[in-house]
């Protein structure tokens, strides 16, 4: 018997060019919603995991044939995004079959060639110091007059800790000046990793604008790029491997510069908020390539994905529309979809239950990946039903009403 998924009629595939995009599967989740799913080229699920709890916010396909996954059970540190509260690995059916429960867990995470974990979470900054942190807006600090940082641990599949580096210890307060326009609940606030083959890691720095590099040995921070190019609130960062590092830029709050423009000394030239994706040289500091859209519809202020692949074409994830789209390296989109799976986001303090697609990151597999061996990638074993919008009843209109009502009023 077919398993029966609905999604919306308007979305899915809306561009494939065979002969010039790398040919394989894309996995993703729509946030806040509890399922995963992966798709072909022409866009038809070939396979498709539910889970008890919501992602957090991401996962992703072992060699094992497994999903690591960090989900969120709770809602740990209201307002802080990525904030997850388990890591789990399950498998091709959906069973969970490891876990390590962590209420501060934050983003994102890496396995380790030696089998370990490396992990991100979210850790508070000592009083003594809260004082002396610049930037934010006033007065926004969590709960209690806290402002969190992030912190790197190096786990066992046995939930030892093995290394420890919390960043508060190694951030400069007179220099790692926090984003104006931002909380100060989050100094630094790192949402994207990857580890170098030397060892050393790679990260990001939201709030400050910054992308580095992590000496593990040292715990010295060896690398920055980001304030001087204007670049905004980043996600997701990569080594490639020719040395050079493909970057995510938002774009949001992206930093106007002071200068001469059109012969006025000290002008104020304000950049447009739009999203890019570069590919650094960290030994020059050089952009050597670049995507972003000549009319600024690529957009995305939060999350967003970039993922190079084997024929030298980019993946993108353009979250908040739920799109995920394959650029050669002419800039020339040759693959496009949009997430038809609709879900609700939990309300927030500007807004009620919405729906949504956002997607925090999608990743493509090749069709020789280890992990599909001996699984079923046969699409016609889901059969699609397309539902006709409903009209809400008397009640529930009411009760919607109530709870909209207790939102803004602060229960």
């Amino acid at each position: 018997m077919r398993a029966s998924i609905r999604k919306t009629a308007n979305q899915g595939l809306k561009r494939y060019d065979p002969s010039n995009a790398y040919n394989g599967y894309t996995l993703f989740a729509t946030m806040y919603g509890q399922d995963a799913w992966l798709i072909d080229m022409k866009g038809n699920v070939v396979n498709h995991w539910l889970m008890k709890y919501m992602p957090g916010p991401y996962g992703y396909l072992t060699e094992k044939g497994t999903m690591m996954r960090l989900e969120r059970s709770t809602e740990v540190l209201e307002g802080f995004g990525g904030n997850a509260t388990a890591l789990t690995e399950i498998d091709w059916e959906s069973n969970e079959i490891w876990r390590y429960d962590d209420p501060y867990l934050n983003h994102d995470f890496v396995t380790m060639d030696n089998g370990n974990i490396l992990i991100n979470r979210y850790v508070e900054v000592p009083e003594s110091l809260k004082p002396k942190i610049k930037g934010g807006v006033e007065g926004t600090e969590h709960e209690n007059g806290r402002i969190y940082s992030c912190s790197f641990q190096e786990i066992t599949r046995e939930g030892k800790v093995l290394w420890e580096w919390n960043h508060y210890e190694h951030l400069d307060t007179e220099t790692d000046i926090m984003c104006p326009l931002c909380p100060r609940s989050i100094w630094g606030y790192t949402n994207a990793m990857d580890i170098l083959p030397d060892g050393n890691i790679l990260f990001t720095l939201r709030y400050l604008n910054t992308v580095a590099i992590l000496d593990k040995k040292s715990g010295d921070i060896i690398w920055r790029w980001g304030p001087e190019q204007m670049i905004g609130h980043p996600h997701d960062c990569k080594v490639l491997k020719n040395g050079n590092i493909l970057l995510f830029d938002n774009g949001f709050h992206r930093k106007p510069y002071v200068g001469k423009d059109m012969g006025v000394a000290n002008s104020v030239v304000s950049e447009e908020e739009y999203s890019r994706v570069l590919e650094i040289n960290p030994k020059t500091n050089e952009i050597e390539w670049e995507y972003k859209d000549r009319f600024g519809i690529f957009y995305t202020p939060v999350c967003g994905g970039c993922q190079r692949l084997p024929n030298g074409n980019t993946l993108i994830t353009e979250s908040t529309k739920g799109r995920f789209f394959e650029v050669t390296p002419e800039k020339e989109i040759v693959w496009e979809y949009i997430n038809p799976f609709v879900t609700m986001t939990p309300p927030f303090w500007y807004y009620d239950w919405m729906p949504t697609v956002e997607t925090f990151r999608a990743i493509r597999y090749s069709p020789d990946f280890a992990g599909f061996k001996g699984k079923d990638l046969n699409p016609e074993k889901y059969e699609w039903k397309l539902e006709e919008k409903r009209e809400k009843t008397k009640e529930e209109l009411e009760e919607e009403e109530m709870y909209s009502r207790l939102t803004k009023l602060g229960y």
